[in-house]
């Protein structure tokens, strides 16, 4: 059974997720429509904005450990970050290419897929309770 602090957490989580989101696809939308952007380079951008934006929703308010070692926590959720960037992006350019989906959906449905491994690298590694 699932525990409650966990559910809890998990709900925090999608909700800094869906801020994230929308974070990612609204810049996604400018660099494509406003900046004339190609697809690929104009999703590497809205990835920076929305990585910023999640680490500090998920350091204070989804995990809620503003305390301990910020630049090993940072160091952790980049790697975590990056990795599920990059099952993202895998994702996201293989539903465009083959022309699956349009750039929008493709980022909601590679978002889904590595938002599984995020949480739980993030919780069980990067903000886990009593780190040193």
């Amino acid at each position: 059974m699932i525990s409650r602090p966990l559910i809890a957490k998990g709900c925090r989580f999608l909700f800094t997720g869906t801020i994230g989101f929308v974070t990612d696809a609204g810049a996604l939308w400018l660099g494509t429509t406003k900046f004339q952007l190609d697809p690929y380079t104009a999703r590497l951008i809205s990835f920076t904005f929305a990585l910023t934006v999640t680490w500090f929703l998920n350091r204070h308010f989804t995990f809620k450990t503003s305390t301990g070692n910020s630049k090993r926590q940072f160091g952790n959720y980049a790697v975590v970050q990056i990795t599920s960037f990059g099952l993202n992006y895998i994702i996201y350019s293989g539903l465009v290419w083959i022309d699956f989906a349009s750039p929008l959906k493709a980022l909601a449905i590679s978002a889904i897929i590595s938002m599984i491994y995020s949480f739980t690298a993030m919780n069980l590694w990067v903000f886990r309770p009593n780190q040193s």
